[in-house]
């Protein structure tokens, strides 16, 4: 199967069956130990959020729950 059709079929999902498997798909990239290392773009705008955050640490935030949460329901 070549990644067209495969693309196809993935768009007869609902779209909680595309999200499901694109938080798998995800999950399953986290733990490969093969997977790439941030790039120096990533690296510095993660040091900026962890900055910020240290600076304004009883600002609120989003959990990753709360987003998918938010992404499952539409």
């Amino acid at each position: 199967m070549n990644k067209a059709v495969l693309l196809d079929e993935l768009q007869q999902l609902t779209s909680h069956e595309r999200l499901e498997l694109a938080y798998g798909l995800l999950d399953s990239v986290l733990h490969d130990a093969a997977a790439p290392a941030p790039s120096d773009a990533q690296r510095r705008e993660l040091g900026a959020r962890l900055a910020h955050h240290r600076a304004h640490p009883d600002e609120p935030g989003v959990t990753l729950d709360e987003i998918r949460r938010k992404l499952a329901a539409g």
